[in-house]
């Protein structure tokens, strides 16, 4: 059985909530201070959020990139595909990364005065810094055609073998969601 058939049978069965297909996974070996946002890639309201989110990541100072992701969840006893853009932040410093994470609490979390576009629970992973109001996680990541497949756990043990697991920070809020695998 090829990787992303197996991924999905375990989104399936519920035993990890999701993963992605990421274009560029290097943020989970950087070792300066990153921050990864990620955003639907469809209408309006996304590439409003892509351009707000690009703009108040800028006034912090960071080098930036920007790659595709394919997103895959459980959804009603479905699997549920969607295109993503993951924009990546790499900071000089740990401050500097925990004021944008917290302006990603604030300005870039789904609420009336959120950015358009903003999810509920962002997905956003932080790695090289461990700043306020975020939770330690765990990123299994196998190579996967032109990319990376990843899976976020709130363990160290991979759901399959042959994964490189590298811990990351994720928003707390997003405890409770890999909680629910």
């Amino acid at each position: 059985m090829r990787l992303r058939e197996q991924l999905d049978a375990l989104v399936g069965a519920g035993v990890v909530t999701g993963y992605t297909i990421e274009e560029d996974a290097g943020y989970l070996a950087a070792e300066a201070p990153t921050l990864t946002y990620r955003m639907y890639s469809d209408g309006a309201a996304s590439h409003f959020n892509l351009g707000a989110f690009a703009s108040a990541m800028a006034d912090f100072g960071p080098s930036m990139q920007l790659s595709r992701v394919e997103g895959v969840v459980g959804e009603r006893g479905r699997l549920r595909r969607t295109r993503q853009l993951c924009l990546t932040a790499a900071f000089t410093d740990g401050l500097t990364l925990e004021a944008a994470a917290s302006l990603v609490r604030r300005r870039f979390t789904s609420s009336s005065a959120a950015a358009p576009g903003s999810w509920v629970l962002p997905d956003v992973r932080i790695t090289g810094a461990a700043p306020r109001g975020t939770a330690s996680a765990y990123a299994h990541c196998w190579p996967a055609g032109a990319g990376a497949a990843v899976v976020l756990t709130l363990s160290p043990s991979p759901p399959l073998v042959g994964a490189r697991t590298r811990g990351v920070r994720i928003l707390e809020s997003w405890r409770e969601f890999l909680l629910a695998s």
